[in-house]
């Protein structure tokens, strides 16, 4: 509230710099015509064309191709205030029409390209534009008077909130958050411009047996991971993710969803990465459609979409042999958790879900993938080096000779693990799950851990893995230290 204070302050002084609108209560989209061929499109890439034809009509019917402009789709209520769950239910059901497009920006006309124009020209150019056009395609018309009166009017008419954007800001510059102000009306409700279109997520084929022998059925996994949801979403978020689907039944076929799939409503979103587009899952509704998609395990980037090759954690996986014996597991995770407190690096462990652990150190940010994998390099060889009869550093079948395989192997983007909290495709429905070390004894046993019961688990210690949301640490000095002792 303060910053938005002291905003109002500088607009009340400034005042003839800025162009004022309402903060439409609506979806903001960018809208490309060529001739016939019209896209009306989110910010994540979504085409909304087929959904509202009646605007394609329109724009079609405009005098001008090329044009490139940008605004926002809206649906009145029924006291003709803009209305987003109005606009919710269009998208649902069409008859709950009519939407319009309130156009706030243009940047190509014919061919004129007003990048380079200020934001006044380019909004006396689209209100030409749009002067003869459908009723359906209207100017977001600019507001006159005191910012803080705006604000109060606003309010007092159930407006959400009011825009200020610079005059001479050029496109589109200008259409981006970093060059423009929203100021909300309700202290307690700031302005979100991401919200979904698409219907909520529901559960289908609720009585789907999807883990045979315990009768466990998609509701009882849908129902899981809704409850887990606040501990998962924020090891999903900015993160790309690899969704493994189970569609009949853990005995059945599975399948590795690395992108959205078609038709997905607009909250399962995506980013592009080496020109493809992976598979974001950010937030609860996303996350419970996947999952009715028969989605079990959610395995995870090990860096973030913003930094995508900046690793948050080091990874040592520990996958036992036929060879191993449970006891032999624990004394080499011991003694990973040994040699990176004897190098000042703290650690999370967690089970895989299945018959092996993951040993995590927390990165702060800036470390690049190479220093990652440097770090479980020199770790796994010296443990290795201590048990050689136990531990292989290759996970070549004729080299590993049923030992414990010591992956190190886990520092490029793209490369994923398996989620805290994700359930896994064993009888039982085992989680991969957070422990304490103190947890980590021969007497530990990860098929404890499993749908039904992580839910108390949850709620008697929290969330075990939650530094590997902080800050991080270093490793450099650790890695200056592994270096000169194994150096010849």
């Amino acid at each position: 509230m303060e910053a938005d204070e002291a905003r109002i302050d500088r607009l009340c002084e400034e005042r003839e710099a800025w162009i004022f609108e309402l903060a439409w209560d609506g979806h903001r989209v960018t809208v490309a015509r060529v001739d016939d061929d019209v896209r009306i499109v989110s910010a994540d890439g979504r085409d909304w064309s087929a959904t509202f034809p009646a605007l394609v009509r329109a724009l079609c019917a405009l005098p001008t191709s090329p044009l490139v402009m940008e605004g926002h789709l809206c649906a009145l209520d029924e006291s003709g205030r803009p209305s987003f769950d109005a606009l919710r239910r269009c998208v649902s059901d069409p008859k709950h029409g009519p939407v319009v497009l309130a156009a706030w920006d243009v940047f190509v006309v014919g061919a004129d390209d007003l990048g380079a124009q200020p934001l006044e020209a380019r909004r006396a150019r689209l209100a030409t534009i749009l002067a003869a056009a459908s009723p359906s395609l209207l100017l977001s018309e600019s507001l006159d008077g005191d910012p803080r009166a705006l604000l109060g009017r606003l309010r007092a008419i159930g407006v959400r909130g009011l825009v200020a954007r610079p005059r001479a800001s050029l496109g589109p510059a200008a259409t981006s958050p970093l060059q423009w102000w929203c100021l909300s009306t309700d202290a307690q409700k700031p302005v979100r411009w991401d919200r979904s279109l698409s219907p909520a997520a529901s559960v289908t084929n609720r009585d789907k047996v999807l883990y045979p022998r315990d009768g466990l059925t998609k509701a009882d996994v849908v129902a899981y991971y809704a409850h887990v949801a606040p501990v998962l979403l924020p090891y999903l978020r900015d993160r790309g993710v690899v969704a493994q689907r189970w569609p009949d039944g853990i005995d059945a076929f599975t399948w590795y969803q690395h992108r959205p799939p078609p038709r997905a409503p607009d909250y399962v979103r995506g980013f592009s990465f080496d020109g493809d587009r992976r598979l974001l899952l950010e937030d609860r509704e996303a996350l419970l459609w996947m999952v009715n998609q028969a989605a079990l395990t959610f395995h995870g980037w090990t860096s973030r979409t913003r930094s995508v090759h900046e690793p948050d954690w080091a990874i040592l996986d520990l996958d036992p042999g036929e060879a191993t014996r449970w006891e032999q597991t624990i004394e080499v995770a011991l003694a990973v958790r040994r040699l990176l407190e004897l190098l000042d690096l703290p650690s999370v462990p967690k089970t895989s879900g299945k018959k092996g652990l993951h040993v995590l150190v927390p990165l702060a940010p800036g470390h690049d993938m190479a220093s990652a994998q440097s770090l479980a390099r020199h770790v796994a060889s010296l443990v290795a080096r201590l048990a050689p009869d136990v531990v292989c550093l290759s996970a070549e079948p004729e080299e590993r000779r049923g030992r414990l395989y010591l992956d190190h192997q886990q520092g490029y983007p793209g490369k994923t693990l398996v989620l805290p909290y994700a359930l896994r495709d064993l009888d039982g429905a085992p989680v991969s799950t957070p422990l304490a070390w103190d947890e980590v004894t021969p007497r530990l046993d990860p098929g404890a851990f499993t749908l039904r019961t992580l839910a108390r688990r949850l709620d008697r210690v929290g969330d075990l893995a939650r530094p590997l949301l902080g800050p991080g640490v270093s490793i450099a000095a650790a890695l200056a230290r592994l270096s000169r002792s194994s150096a010849p």
